[in-house]
This record gives structure tokens, C-alpha cells and sequence, in this order.
């Protein structure tokens, strides 16, 4: 093990911070701006990883194309944040619940086949799993016929391994109903347990970057729920990128961002939720 793992790291100067940012944003979308010791913290994760002593050389390094970019994909997803859990915002989800309810109990989706949600930015797993308990749960109490398909994107290669795996500590679960407990999850030993196999087969997890929406396959989708994503993306790329999934929802499909996460953003196709509580969209048809 290096030594250099127990040195204190040495703070970015503001040309060098300036310099990092300006390559992050550029091949990311992700601005880190207003949040330096984030940034710093997992860049020094990641040297320390390597046993990489030299800001400067490292720099160079991921910068060189395609030399660095392996090297240079590890460092994002050091830097992308992971922090999620079972059905984090209960608004939102009571949102999506509603709206899939009212939706699908229409006379004018009464031949849909599919119930299609996309899960944008779902870092382990646990929001798009969510969402698949959420909608399965709603046709199941509607007694519809549909082919239900999540899509599930993220930056994070790690993370990704993680969802796919669909294995989970038994304590992140206790909070969810008994019911959901019994039906969408079995035990795996004392302290894990794993997506029903069956739920899990409906979840396609992808590894993708949201600024580079036209690189993905064209979808349109009943749901797209994407919150905690844009808090490190300026505002006139946080636009552009909602612009570009309104494109993605099927007229009466549901947009839900996080609350506050996104100020002054408009758009002529959808109508925004009056709930306080929630920062949700729906496209007229």
C-alpha cells in the first residue's frame, strides 16, 4: 500500500480547481462549482486509490484521449453520488402511483400494451426497483394486462453492478409495507435480500450519460423520474436536458424532478403539478 494513502491532501489551487471543472463539464454536463470539497474529496479518493501523488501529472493523464479515458471514467464515478434508498421521496412516489392509476383507468389506453418508466440517474438500483414495486402494484390493483419495462440509467459503472446484482441489507427494506416485503423481495441469509426474480427480469439497468440523451435508445415513456440529478448541472443545461425528455414522454406521461431541484424551467407541451410537495409534469396530449 502506498504511503501516500495516510498524507493530508493538498487543496486545489483556484487555477487548478477552474481547469478540472472546465474538463468536467465538458465531457460530463456535472459542474461541481458550488461544492469544491465534494469535488476535492472524490478526486483525492481515487489518487489515493491508484497511488497517485501528483495533481498535476494526474490531470494530464485523464485528460490524454483515449489513453485516459478508462482511467478517466473510474474518477467520475468516484465523483458520482450514490446516496439513494427505497422509495427516498414518498411524495414523488405517491405522485407516480396517482397518476398511473388515474392514467391507465382511461378509456383511451384501454389497448396499451406496455407501462414503460425510466429511471434517470438510479445510481444502486433502489429507485428504479421502486418504481417497478410501484407500477406492478398498480396493475396489479387495476387488473390490467401490460407488459411492464423499467429502464434504468446511470453514469456510474460501479453503481450499475450493484443494481443489476439486485441484492440488498435486509434493514433497507423494513421501512416498505409487509406486503411489498413478502411479494417483490426474498431472503437471502439473516441480513441480505434479493429482487424477485420475475420484478427483477422487467428492469434493465444502462450505463448512460444524461447529457447525451441523443446517444440512447429513442424511447418514449409513460414515466420518467429524475431526481437528485440535476443539482450539479448549470441551469441552462438543466433546460436544454428536461427539454429533451419531454420529447421522451407519451402524451399523458408523467415528468417528475426533484422539489426545487430545477427554478424557472417552462416548456409548451406540458402542464405542471399545483402539488407544493412535488415538482411533477405532464404532457398534454
Amino acid at each position: 500500500m502506498s504511503s501516500w494513502t495516510y498524507k493530508t491532501a493538498i487543496p486545489l489551487s483556484d487555477e487548478q480547481y477552474s481547469r478540472w471543472q472546465n474538463l468536467l463539464e465538458s465531457r460530463t454536463g456535472i459542474s461541481f462549482s458550488q461544492h469544491k470539497s465534494i469535488f476535492q474529496k472524490g478526486l483525492n479518493q481515487r489518487m489515493r486509490e491508484i497511488g497517485a501523488e501528483d495533481v498535476e501529472r494526474y490531470y494530464q493523464a485523464v485528460s490524454l484521449v483515449p489513453d485516459g479515458v478508462a482511467e478517466w471514467m473510474q474518477l467520475v464515478d468516484r465523483l458520482s453520488v450514490k446516496e439513494t434508498s427505497f422509495f427516498r421521496d414518498q411524495h414523488s412516489f405517491r405522485a407516480v402511483r396517482d397518476h398511473l392509476i388515474r392514467q391507465l383507468s382511461l378509456e383511451a389506453t384501454a389497448k396499451q400494451s406496455t407501462l414503460d418508466v425510466w429511471s434517470v440517474g438510479c445510481s444502486t438500483g433502489e429507485e428504479a426497483y421502486s418504481l417497478a414495486v410501484l407500477a406492478s402494484d398498480v396493475i396489479n390493483f387495476l387488473g390490467r394486462e401490460l407488459y411492464l419495462a423499467i429502464y434504468a440509467t446511470d453514469i456510474s459503472s460501479s453503481a450499475l453492478a450493484v443494481a443489476r446484482r439486485g441484492r440488498y441489507q435486509r434493514k433497507n427494506i423494513s421501512r416498505l409495507p409487509q406486503a411489498f416485503r413478502r411479494k417483490y423481495f426474498r431472503s437471502c441469509g439473516d441480513l441480505e435480500v434479493e429482487i424477485d426474480p420475475q420484478l427483477k427480469n422487467r428492469v434493465c439497468f444502462v450505463q448512460g450519460n444524461i447529457q447525451e440523451l441523443q446517444q440512447l435508445p429513442k424511447m418514449v415513456m409513460d414515466v420518467i423520474f429524475c431526481q437528485n440529478v440535476f443539482v450539479y448541472f448549470s441551469r441552462e443545461r438543466q433546460h436544454f436536458i428536461l427539454d429533451q425528455l419531454v420529447e421522451q414522454l407519451k402524451p399523458g406521461g408523467l415528468l417528475i424532478i426533484g422539489p426545487g431541484e430545477v427554478m424557472g424551467w417552462q416548456h409548451s407541451k406540458v402542464v405542471r403539478s399545483t402539488d407544493s410537495a412535488v415538482q411533477s409534469y405532464v404532457r398534454m396530449a
